[in-house]
């Protein structure tokens, strides 16, 4: 009798062993895992002859929130979805193990719980633990008509769980990863895509063609400039202040072969020559008072690329030497260095100073001019190129209307008049700041007049014209000249106001409001 008995029961186990190994074979054929808990539910309800089963997984922001992923019920059960509310969820993520449970509307450890007359009568939840966390629920329920679940089925349920819950857990981890490297690809691509069009701006910003100068003397230096970008001579830009040498150079960079690598701008004129040094060759720690740790200088930060040295006629004599270095065998040494790093840097310099008279004084070192001056490119004041005037004002409003947040920005002839006849000492730095300033002071439904130029740049352009016509204060000239304007461009126009508003720049209420001021009248609208 009891070898009959141990038989059974070892054709039991082996039967529930064979349903256990049956089912973690399925999943383990399976990558997604929406199919991986279909097949442990699906399995689990015919097993132990279920109502419904139901898997929650555990969302990543709260273990409180359960987010209801696949639900099985019998073909011929019709009643509501069980659902597992927080006490049973709580106990079972508290436990960490198997809740069973006999008679839901009867059992202490589920206080106020129903079974809906008899519908969830009897409840099985095992926790999915994987690496001692758990990854979700995994629910059975039966009516009061098939009784409680048995302990061999309570077993059989928690195995399976237990075995599967790794395989989910690792399927859940490939699908997250999949996720990210979808987003990681998309951004990747979002970012090569603004790169290409950064890069495209950039190109177009320094190219040539885009650069503001139509008169010879700026062909002359664009043509040139076109040459050198071809190839790694050294160039020496020269000229006054605000004459745009840093634009240039940043012009025959990005039109050359290393357009892709770094372009690093250095002003000699503004550092101790400890610092100067420091910032163009690096140092190391505690070579000098404030060195508190490795830093490298922005001649290996252009490795590959271009550095554009300002003012190189401002230079310290040490300084000098180790540039010299650089130019010779692209040799440098970091400040308290023993040992010497090789780079590969193209120099372009600027400087508004004259270098011969510098080596004559002896503050800047002859070789090093020779090496700097290989190829020398003087770009010519403003007042030198008048012609460029007008199509950098234009140019100039149209950045100045984004930076202010205007749709656009005009002017009148008479105040471009007055822009082109100006000597310009601060030259094209002081042209764009000028118009800016006008900008700021003018009326937002008028374009910028006369009376918006500052009173510097009236009164040297009054200087430099023919003012024989003209006496008194300068608001009365410049009204008096306003005036004239308006009469003459009116008789131009037989008196027609649209079309004097379009010569002169206005809106038809602007100039209805300057001819009123000036009593003058008009026969056609």
């Amino acid at each position: 009798m009891d070898e009959n008995r141990n038989i059974a029961q070892l054709e039991a186990t082996l039967a529930e062993l064979g349903c256990i190994n049956r089912i973690i074979e399925k999943i383990s054929r399976v990558r997604e895992t929406n199919h991986i808990m279909s097949i442990v539910i699906d399995e689990l309800v015919k097993l132990t002859d279920s109502d419904q089963g139901v898997i929650n997984l555990v969302t990543p922001a709260s273990v409180d929130d359960l987010l209801t992923v696949v639900r099985k019920s019998q073909p011929s059960v019709d009643s509501l979805p069980w659902k597992v509310n927080n006490l049973v969820s709580g106990w079972v993520l508290r436990n960490k193990r198997t809740l069973k449970v006999d008679d839901l509307d009867n059992d202490d450890r589920l206080p106020g719980q129903s079974s809906e007359n008899g519908r969830f009568q009897s409840l099985l939840c095992c926790p999915l633990l994987a690496r001692a966390e758990a990854v979700g629920l995994l629910s059975l329920v039966r009516s009061r008509d098939k009784g409680p679940f048995s302990d061999d089925q309570s077993r059989l349920v928690s195995i399976v769980a237990s075995q599967s819950a790794q395989i989910l857990s690792n399927a859940l981890l490939l699908e997250e990863l999949a996720r990210k490297n979808e987003l990681l690809e998309i951004s990747h691509k979002k970012l090569r895509s603004e790169y290409d069009r950064l890069q495209r701006e950039v190109n177009a910003t320094f190219a040539f063609e885009n650069i503001i100068g139509k008169s010879e003397p700026m062909r002359q230096v664009l043509m040139m400039a076109s040459k050198v970008s071809a190839n790694d001579s050294p160039v020496l830009i020269t000229g006054p202040t605000g004459t745009g040498k840093e634009l240039l150079a940043r012009a025959i960079h990005y039109n050359s072969a290393r357009k892709q690598k770094p372009f690093v701008v250095k002003n000699c004129g503004v550092k101790t020559e400890t610092l100067l040094e420091s910032e163009l060759f690096g140092h190391v720690k505690g070579s000098f008072t404030g060195a508190d740790r490795n830093k490298a200088g922005l001649f290996k930060e252009a490795d590959g690329g271009t550095i554009f040295l300002d003012e190189i006629g401002e230079a310290p004599a040490s300084t000098q030497v180790a540039i010299l270095r650089v130019l010779e065998n692209g040799e440098i040494r970091p400040i308290g260095a023993s040992a010497t790093e090789y780079v590969n840097v193209r120099i372009l310099s600027a400087t508004n100073r004259n270098l011969q008279d510098a080596i004559e004084n002896g503050t800047f070192r002859r070789d090093l001019y020779y090496r700097l001056n290989t190829i020398t490119i003087d770009l010519p004041l403003l007042r030198d190129r008048r012609g460029d005037v007008p199509h950098l004002v234009y140019h100039f409003l149209k950045q100045i209307a984004i930076k202010l947040g205007r749709d656009t920005l005009s002017i009148t002839p008479a105040a471009l008049d007055v822009l082109s006849r100006y000597s310009w000492p601060g030259n094209v730095r002081q042209l764009e700041h000028e118009l800016e300033r006008a900008a700021v002071v003018c009326d937002p439904d008028n374009p910028i007049d006369i009376c918006d130029l500052s009173p510097e740049l009236l009164g040297s352009t009054a200087a430099e014209i023919d003012t024989s016509g003209y006496h008194g204060k300068l608001r009365e000239v410049v009204e008096r000249v306003e005036r004239d304007l308006l009469v003459s461009t009116l008789n131009q126009t037989d008196g027609n106001i649209l079309k004097t508003s379009k010569i002169l720049g206005l809106t038809r209420k602007g100039l209805k409001d300057k001819l009123a001021r000036y009593g003058i009248s008009a026969k056609k609208d």
